[in-house]
């Protein structure tokens, strides 16, 4: 399954709990069955990352040890072929509840 992973850098957090953050990061292994498709980050905290996971189980474990650091936001999403119909169905059925 593919998600957005949007997340930022949790308010209060100190210089020394930042560095502490990404010591940690620049030593991490991601765990079986979750792979990087694409990782931002941004001067100011921020970061978006498409990632492919193999199950919810995969996602917590992945997200876990940076709890003390980052606010998380993550949705599951589909290549736009893939959710364009999707959508439309959605629409569709909406449209048929009067």
């Amino acid at each position: 399954m593919l998600f957005v992973v949007m997340y930022k850098t949790k308010e209060g957090i100190t210089e020394a709990e930042d560095t502490r953050g990404l010591n940690l990061f620049a030593q991490w292994t991601p765990p079986q069955g979750f792979e990087f498709k694409a990782h931002y980050v941004t001067g100011s905290g921020k970061g978006v990352a498409i990632v492919e996971v193999s199950s919810a189980a995969v996602m917590l474990e992945a997200m876990a040890p940076w709890d003390p650091f980052l606010e998380f936001d993550s949705e599951p999403c589909v290549l736009a072929e893939e959710g364009v119909p999707i959508m439309q169905k959605a629409l569709a059925w909406r449209d048929s509840i009067k």
